[in-house]
């Protein structure tokens, strides 16, 4: 399939236009596809842990059609909510349409809007994609991803001040909560504090700005379409929030960097992310799944992130744990398990 294969990513969309334009069981066959079709797929086709050489390495890394994929995204993206707005408004929908609609939203949100919002997000010496990133983002209301992502997540991972590395026996939706909370009031003082090594004034810190899109954007919808509208907006946008904290959840779950006897801890190595080689998810999240070499090189672009050897393997696909996520029950003896099998303690 070479590149190509990427613009099945936007499946995601047209999943959710599919669900805006019908009623009934139908308005529920994107929500099937995603959490029934694929995780069944990614249990029979095994998984595709073939890395570029590095002729292969070289010539992708630069090539523009891997942009390219993301950038029609936005646009994409954008025509995706605006569809939902006016379609959510229709009085004579049902309890049960409206529910299929809301949860579709959110996967766009959490899916589109947060991924590719985070993968645009690292090139932070691309103005362009900076500013699309930005756009992703507000429409998740998670503007301070950026800074706190990539000057928080990625230098503290697998330590106690890292607030998205779960420990063993987290709960989920305690840990969701205290990285949503907690990440947001924390970015804060990341910001505050990249102003003061640069020397610039702290009043001005950009968080005023993470803070004030998200809400000027509902301010718009509720001007145009209400508030009831505005109201199922703001719950697909926490389910969307829910799908990047699982993420989070399951990405590090009980894996910890060790503290050394100079009070420093290890260097983040391949063993401190959970990676997937199902290729529906690397396909569909942008290489997401090969989160150990993410984590190496943050910069790194999606297509030539690489499988790496030393990595632990989670035991089903990121649809498959996701849902797993939200029930603590199934989740925690499965991955007890998976950190037995690779001697993790």
């Amino acid at each position: 399939m070479g590149k190509i294969k990427y613009f099945a990513a936007y499946i995601i969309p047209l999943l959710a236009l599919i669900t805006f334009n019908t009623t009934g069981i139908y308005a529920y066959f994107g929500i099937i596809f995603l959490y029934v079709l694929v995780p069944i797929i990614e249990q029979v086709f095994p998984p595709d842990s073939y890395n570029f050489i590095e002729t292969e390495k070289e010539l992708a890394k630069d090539d523009f059609f891997y942009d390219l994929v993301l950038y029609l995204m936005v646009p994409i993206h954008v025509f995706v909510i605006y569809y939902f707005l006016a379609s959510i408004s229709d009085p004579t929908l049902t309890t049960s349409d409206t529910i299929a609609r809301v949860f579709m939203m959110g996967n766009v949100l959490g899916i589109i809007g947060i991924n590719v919002g985070h993968e645009l997000g690292h090139k932070t010496r691309n103005p362009l994609k900076q500013f699309f990133a930005q756009v992703l983002l507000t429409t998740a209301m998670q503007n301070h991803f950026v800074p706190y992502h990539n000057g928080g997540h990625h230098k503290d991972i697998g330590t106690p001040e890292d607030l998205t590395s779960a420990k063993k026996g987290d709960n989920f939706y305690l840990f969701a909560i205290k990285s949503q909370i907690g990440g947001y009031f924390k970015t804060w003082k990341l910001e505050t504090a990249r102003l003061k090594s640069q020397g610039r004034n702290t009043t001005f810190n950009p968080m005023i700005l993470y803070t004030l899109l998200p809400l000027f954007l509902f301010a718009v919808i509720y001007s145009l379409f209400g508030a009831y509208v505005t109201g199922c907006y703001f719950v697909a946008s926490v389910y969307g929030i829910a799908i990047l904290e699982a993420q989070n959840y399951f990405a590090h779950y009980g894996l910890r960097r060790k503290k050394q006897s100079n009070g420093r801890y290890e260097r983040v190595n391949a063993r401190h992310s959970w990676n997937s080689d199902h290729i529906i998810g690397r396909v569909l999240l942008f290489e997401l799944t090969r989160h150990s070499d993410h984590h190496h090189m943050g910069a790194k672009p999606y297509q030539i992130l690489e499988s790496k050897e030393e990595s632990p393997m989670l035991p089903y696909g990121y649809p498959m744990m996701l849902m797993l996520s939200f029930f603590p029950f199934l989740f925690r003896p499965v991955m007890n398990k998976q950190l037995e099998f690779y001697g993790i303690s």
